[in-house]
């Protein structure tokens, strides 16, 4: 039986085993499918993961650029509508009026005409001409934008009589009543950007220099939308075929992206950004607003350390004219020097910019801009520029100081100087250059003569109808940029406090021009015990003399005595109302010029005197305007009478006599046909020579002495007289020409007695005197 049933169990065993390995067979590929299954899940979470990535960071990205593009965007419209650049100051001169009667030569019209770059033709095609026949001149004026409002382009004819202007007329024969040039500009004075350019809107850039521009530059500029596909391809395929960057693909919006708001770096993302802002500019403004910031940003070479930028200035440094008065040639050099200004540098390398000027002279009669002659006439031209002058802030530094001055105070806020402010001034440049060549010649002439050496000078001319500061020399050299001697330098002035003494007494009815004074030594002790006592310069005494002999001999105990009658305090209130600022003090030695004045100050002191008492502020600044012409601040003359006429004419006649027959009698004999006025001055031990004298329009003070403060060997009438000499021989001095007040009647005096006498009682002399002391019969008293 058992062994009947092993068989079963052998064969129930057998079995067992394979039903297992079909389990585990069932199992293994359970275990592969649930592997599978988390593999497919696996790499499906990833691929969302991933993809979940990609898709944050791409929204991130676009965020990131959306936020860029709107800086960017805020960046661009900001400087773009704002001001795009520091501009420097435009400083100008006086510009040449006329009118019929005018104290005026043509010599200097045509002085200034040639400062303004005036071409002198046979025929009158366009502005910057004028034509000189016999006693006229007739002038194509320039258009120009005053503070009081723009001034088209003019012809007028000016007609002579001798010095004085006769009529002025239009080109159609009209007669004017008043005209002006335009006038010269001065200075830039810059900012910390070290650029420097001149703004021009666009409709005053000339047709053909747009359009040589365009050509050359970017043809398809009204085309493209700021950046040019087609180009950047171009340029691409020639510069890899070449090995080398032979050719760019910017446009100009590229360019001017570039230039105002990127550096020059060359990288990738610098060009990327160059495109980003190109596509902004174009969004955002008009072809021809991105072409007018093109003109006047586009950088074409390097004044000394400032950049010249924009077409505008160019055209003023390399050809000395305005940007309209280009001819082909000169239009052609400009937009030649766009590729490589250092490069193209005409001044330098003026054989390869030729080439480049001709190329760009080739696409212009290519391009029918001009025709096939003008092409070949442009070609004959020589590349003419005007000679590099010094850079305009060190032209005139002394008067530039004084306006700079003047800026700051009427100008407190930075961004507005620095917005392009227009700065017209009282300057005149006849009366600047006479005088820079007046002290330039006199100081080693005054040197040989008193065998001295190291002589300074400080010169100064006022407007007297303005109080316009006109010239200004601050030293020996006049285009040192430092220390100012007119402005900082204070001296004892001498005599020039002699006027201020006779005023004081003239305006008291006790006292005239023949007024007799003692001169006679004096002593004055003052409350300590001290004895001051004063003498002549001649150490000699004449007793008894009229007052206005004393005045124009500049002796000084009359002036002493005199002083001491009317007070000293009454002398330092009459210094103060002729425009003295300063504290005065009382003592005695005051009446002989113990008080220390700048060269400016005693200007001041002199134009009120020769205003006839009325007291005029003095300025350098007669109106600023922001850069599209909108006033800032306008000078509006104050005058204020301070004196009383009769007395101020009496001194000035007193003034008068010292140029004739006193201490500035040399004058006299230089222009014995003009009347001038002034007074001499000479500090102690000869320190300090002093002249103030004035003619009908103009004041001016000059002062010789030495850093050191010691003694020059020069009085006034020796020193400072001779450079004002100098001054006035290349000017067109005109005669003083008073009015009479009613309060003044000319009378007959005896010197001796100082009385009114007929004419033939003894040493009789016709002076003007108060109305209420004329005596219509005087008898003579001897």
């Amino acid at each position: 039986m058992a062994d009947k049933k092993e068989p079963r169990s052998s064969k129930t065993s057998t079995k067992r085993p394979v039903k297992k390995a079909a389990s585990n067979t069932a199992k293994t590929a359970k275990k592969a499918s649930k592997k599978k299954t988390v593999k497919n899940t696996s790499t499906r979470s990833f691929g969302r993961k991933l993809f979940s990535i990609f898709w944050k960071l791409s929204l991130a990205g676009v965020v990131a650029m959306a936020l860029y593009l709107i800086y960017l965007d805020a960046k661009i419209t900001r400087q773009f509508e704002g001001n795009k650049w520091q501009l420097p100051a435009q400083v100008y001169a006086r510009a040449m009026s006329f009118y019929p009667g005018q104290f005026l030569s043509s010599q200097e019209v045509l002085w200034e005409l040639d400062r303004l770059n005036y071409s002198s033709v046979n025929k009158l095609s366009r502005t910057g001409q004028y034509i000189k026949s016999g006693d006229s001149i007739k002038i194509f004026r320039r258009e120009f934008e005053f503070f009081d409002g723009l001034e088209s382009a003019q012809v007028i004819e000016l007609r002579f009589t001798g010095k004085k202007l006769a009529t002025i007329k239009d080109k159609f024969g009209r007669r004017l009543n008043s005209a002006r040039l335009e006038p010269v500009q001065i200075a830039r004075i810059g900012n910390d950007s070290k650029q420097d350019r001149e703004f021009v809107p666009l409709d005053k850039f000339p047709a053909m220099l747009k359009d040589t521009l365009l050509v050359v530059e970017d043809q398809k500029f009204y085309e493209h939308h700021g950046v040019s596909v087609l180009s950047i391809m171009r340029a691409l395929y020639s510069n890899i075929k070449a090995g080398r960057t032979v050719q760019g693909g910017s446009t100009l919006t590229q360019q001017l992206a570039k230039n105002i708001y990127l550096t020059r770096d060359r990288t990738l993302i610098r060009k990327f950004n160059e495109a980003l802002i190109a596509l902004i500019l174009d969004y955002r403004y008009s072809k021809d607003q991105i072409l007018e910031a093109y003109l006047n940003e586009v950088y074409l070479g390097q004044s000394y350390n400032q950049g010249v930028h924009g077409m505008g200035l160019a055209s003023e440094f390399y050809f000395s004219k305005p940007v309209d008065e280009l001819e082909f040639d000169q239009i052609a050099l400009l937009v030649a020097m766009v590729k490589g200004p250092s490069y193209y540098n005409p001044r330098r390398y003026s054989e390869r910019t030729m080439e480049r000027r001709d190329l760009v002279l080739r696409l212009m009669v290519d391009n029918k801009l001009i025709d096939t002659r003008e092409y070949r006439a442009a070609l004959q031209r020589p590349i003419d520029i005007a000679p590099m002058k010094d850079s305009l802030p060190k032209s005139y530094p002394g008067y530039l100081e004084l306006v700079d001055r003047e800026l700051k105070r009427l100008l407190p806020d930075q961004e507005v100087l620095d917005a392009g402010v227009r700065v017209f001034t009282y300057f005149d440049l006849q009366k600047q250059a006479a005088m820079e060549e007046a002290i330039t010649e006199s100081l080693p002439y005054l040197e040989r003569r008193a065998t001295t050496e190291q002589l300074e000078a400080a010169m100064v001319s006022v407007n007297v109808e303005k109080g316009g500061v006109s010239a200004l020399v601050a030293g020996r050299d006049p285009r040192f940029l430092g220390f100012n001697r007119v402005l900082d330098t204070k001296r004892n002035i001498g005599s020039l406090v002699k006027p201020a003494v006779y005023l004081t007494a003239l305006e008291s009815a006790n006292y005239n021009l023949a007024t007799l004074l003692d001169d006679s030594p004096v002593q004055v002790t003052n409350q300590q015990g001290k004895v001051w006592q004063p003498e002549n310069f001649d150490h000699q005494y004449r007793g008894m003399m009229p007052l206005y002999k004393a005045f124009s001999k500049s002796i000084n105990i009359p002036a002493v005595n005199l002083g001491l009658d009317v007070g000293v305090d009454k002398v330092a209130t009459t210094l103060s109302k002729l425009g003295a600022k300063q504290d005065i003090e009382q003592y005695p030695s005051l009446l002989l010029g113990a008080i220390e004045m700048s060269s400016l100050e005693v200007a001041q002191l002199y134009t009120t005197l020769a205003a006839d008492g009325e007291y005029r502020e003095l300025t350098s600044i007669s109106a600023l305007t922001d850069s599209v012409g909108k006033v800032l601040y306008q000078h509006h003359v104050r005058s204020e009478p301070r004196f009383d006429q009769a007395a101020a004419y009496m001194t000035k006649y007193a003034m008068k006599r010292v140029t004739k027959d006193g201490t500035a009698k040399r004058l006299n004999a230089h222009f014995p046909s003009v009347q001038l006025a002034g007074k001499t001055g000479t500090s102690n031990d000869l320190r300090d020579s002093w002249f103030a004298g004035f003619d009908q329009s103009t004041v001016t003070v000059a002062w010789i002495g030495r850093d050191d403060n010691k003694s020059t060997g020069l009085t006034g009438s020796v020193g400072a007289l001779e450079t004002y000499i100098r001054y006035l021989k290349p000017l067109n001095p005109e005669s003083i020409a008073d009015t009479r007040p009613p309060t003044i009647r000319w009378a007959f005096v005896n010197e001796q007695t100082g009385m009114q006498a007929p004419p033939g009682c003894g040493k009789v002399i016709q002076l003007p005197l108060r109305a209420a002391e004329f005596e219509p019969r005087p008898s003579c008293q001897r």
